[in-house]
């Protein structure tokens, strides 16, 4: 057993495999692993990108809520570019802090209820909160007039 990391909605468990064992097998154990840990779903990540272990990622019983206040407060995130932006943790509880400035696109989807306004306001409320009305201007276009009337009086 490797290490193990704990997230905001999963725990990834890393082992690596003894020598000679495929992967396939492994992958094969998805469904008794499952049973066995009572969790479901459980996903294999084999491997893990850039090394040579084999990730188990377990839901958490309970969600960790990932505050935008706390992310903010991050001295990576003050250190970050001026247009990076906290967008949540990663699966072993570090935050990320991605730069629009490096994004050709930006492509935001999800069903009903999944979070979508919620990272655009995350968004725009860290934009906003680490400059000043000289230093960024937004142009915000809402079809629906619902979502981002909240920015109207913002420059």
């Amino acid at each position: 057993m490797g290490e193990i990391n704990v997230g905001p909605k999963v725990t990834r468990y890393t082992l690596k495999p003894a020598e000679g064992i495929k992967l396939s097998r492994i992958e094969a154990l998805h469904k008794d692993l499952a049973l066995a840990l009572a969790a479901h779903p459980i996903r294999i990540e084999a491997p893990i990108p850039g090394k040579s272990l084999v990730g188990i990622e377990v839901p958490n019983r309970s969600a960790a809520l990932v505050r935008l206040g706390s992310l903010l407060g991050y001295p990576e995130f003050q250190k970050a570019g001026p247009l990076s932006f906290a967008l949540g943790r990663d699966v072993a509880g570090n935050p990320l802090f991605p730069d629009i400035s490096t994004m050709p696109h930006l492509l935001i989807a999800g069903s009903t209820g999944s979070g979508k306004s919620v990272v655009i306001h995350s968004i725009l409320t860290a934009l906003l909160y680490r400059h000043t009305p000289q230093t960024l201007r937004l142009i915000l276009v809402d079809p629906k007039r619902v979502e981002l009337s909240l920015y109207s009086g913002i420059p």
